[in-house]
């Protein structure tokens, strides 16, 4: 019985003598520092979970107030204007997010018989002014796109305000206060909604190599994004799209490498050409169609990025 006591005794003086920042780390950090603790079996292990923490204190503050979704539409009070932001926008955000936490540091450390853990903070002035600097960088882009007008400007335009939007959120976290953009969500859905009501009609043709379509998904994508209303009769516009494939000389042997050739160009109603693109690519494999899949995302952020220069807008 006395044994038991002891153990119990002394199991309780191991937790009271664990530091006061483990369990209370706001309590212990000035007004000025943003902290978090991380536990893990080793100390390098423990720097990383409070690295962790850390990056948590600011995404669970985002997630609660912005929404993020993979349809590629938005919703007005006027009706519903597309504009995909999904995930590469919130994968933007988190790779800012990495890159703000460089500034951290560690304030404490402690080893017990169990854990090691790490105090580790962050200076919140610092910390604004690398928001600010990246808000005031996203706003100088942004109204570089709204002055453009073109339909895929105001669709990046609308991405990188929602990245700006959600960098604004964590900027209050740390301040408490706002530093607004002077351009909003609802200005460029508008100017989006005005493009969409023209009713510019397209037609498309795609010659491609593989029968799933992607390259016809992706331009299609691309075109509904952008307001564009796609057709078989009376188009204002066409785009002709064309995917080749040559085969290149491989020397390691069970693999292949082709050379994949993407061209497209857009007419206008005279049949003139107005707008051209050109894009190659070389991906290995283990066969034709695993070279193909290789180079898709390639292709596919080519046809993104470069799609207002087919100038049908």
């Amino acid at each position: 019985m006395f044994k038991i006591l002891l153990l119990f005794f002394l199991t309780q003086t191991k937790v009271l003598a664990l530091p006061a920042w483990i369990n209370s780390p706001f309590d212990f950090c000035p007004p000025t520092e943003i902290c978090a603790v991380g536990e893990a079996a080793g100390a390098l292990g423990a720097e990383a979970a409070a690295r962790d923490s850390l990056a948590k204190i600011f995404s669970v503050n985002i997630k609660t107030s912005q929404a993020f979704t993979t349809m590629s539409e938005s919703k007005t009070e006027e009706g519903v204007v597309t504009g995909s932001v999904s995930e590469e926008t919130f994968g933007e955000i988190i790779e800012f997010t990495d890159e703000v936490l460089e500034g951290s540091f560690i304030k404490e450390r402690f080893e017990s018989d169990e854990s090691h853990f790490a105090l580790i903070a962050l200076n919140k002035n610092k910390t604004a002014g690398i928001f600010e600097d990246r808000m005031q960088s996203l706003d100088s882009r942004i109204k570089a796109f709204v002055k453009d007008g073109r339909r895929s400007s105001l669709n990046k335009a609308l991405k990188l305000l929602k990245v700006r939007d959600s960098i604004h959120d964590k900027y209050r976290i740390l301040k408490g206060s706002s530093y607004l953009s002077s351009v909003t969500v609802a200005d460029i859905l508008k100017l989006k909604k005005i493009k969409r009501e023209l009713g510019t009609k397209v037609s498309l043709e795609v010659n491609e190599i593989s029968s799933t379509q992607e390259i016809m998904k992706s331009v299609k994508f691309n075109l509904n994004e952008n307001d564009f209303i796609i057709t078989n009769n009376n188009a204002d516009f066409k785009i002709e799209v064309s995917l080749k494939q040559e085969p290149q000389y491989m020397k390691v042997k069970g693999f292949v490498k082709y050379k994949f050739i993407l061209n497209i160009k857009s007419l206008n109603k005279d049949e003139n050409e107005i707008g051209a693109l050109k894009y190659e690519i070389i991906q290995t494999g283990r066969s034709q169609e695993q070279s193909y899949q290789n180079a898709l995302p390639g292709i596919n952020n080519f046809i993104n990025e470069k799609f207002n220069e087919l100038n049908i807008d």
